[in-house]
Order: C-alpha cells, then sequence, then structure tokens
C-alpha cells in the first residue's frame, strides 16, 4: 500500500510540472538569457555528453523554429525520449520555474 501511495504522489508531481510547458509557455532557453540558464539547468540534470548534445540540438531547433507552441510541444517530446522520468521531471520543473521568474521581470 505505501508503495502505490508513493507512486501516485510522483505521478500527480509529474504531471502537475509537465502541464505549464503545454499550456503555452516558453521553453526554459527561449527566455531572454537562455543558453546560461540552460547551461545552468542541464547541469542540475546530471546528463550524460550524450543526452546534453541531444538537448542543446533540439532547443536550436525549437529556437530556429521561433519558439512556437509546436516546436515548444516538439522539444519536450524529443526530450522525453532521451532523459530518464527523473531528469524529465526535474527538467519541466526548473523550466516552469525559470518562466515563472521571466513573467515577473517582464511585469
Amino acid at each position: 500500500m505505501p508503495m502505490t501511495k508513493t507512486t501516485l504522489t510522483f505521478l500527480a508531481a509529474a504531471l502537475l510540472a509537465a502541464s505549464p510547458a503545454f499550456a503555452g509557455d516558453m521553453t526554459c532557453c527561449s527566455s531572454k538569457t537562455g543558453k546560461m540558464e540552460c547551461s545552468q539547468i542541464y547541469a542540475k540534470l546530471n546528463l550524460t555528453p550524450e543526452q546534453k548534445a541531444k538537448l542543446d540540438s533540439y532547443q536550436e531547433a525549437c529556437e530556429k523554429d521561433g519558439c512556437t507552441e509546436g516546436s515548444m510541444k516538439k522539444y519536450f517530446a524529443q526530450a522525453k525520449e532521451v532523459l530518464s522520468a527523473e531528469q524529465y521531471t526535474q527538467l519541466k520543473s526548473e523550466c516552469s520555474k525559470m518562466q515563472k521568474t521571466s513573467e515577473k521581470a517582464d511585469s
């Protein structure tokens, strides 16, 4: 029974962390100081060199496409394929935090 509660708690946290990114928010690195912020986020994820290279490539493509809702969804879908579940949840959480900080700065 405790395992079920833990699993459900983790799932709820993951869903909450994931929801802002698909609600039209910018990706992490599309903010004004994006590249530096991405490096800081990626450092927290303990990425392998291969994972980092792929995320950098996905982010460049997202920026090239103008960080549209579609390109952002594609970025997160691709990131989900190369990250562990824990890394992906952390990425989404950090991006959400960054977005909130960026919105406050713009106000």
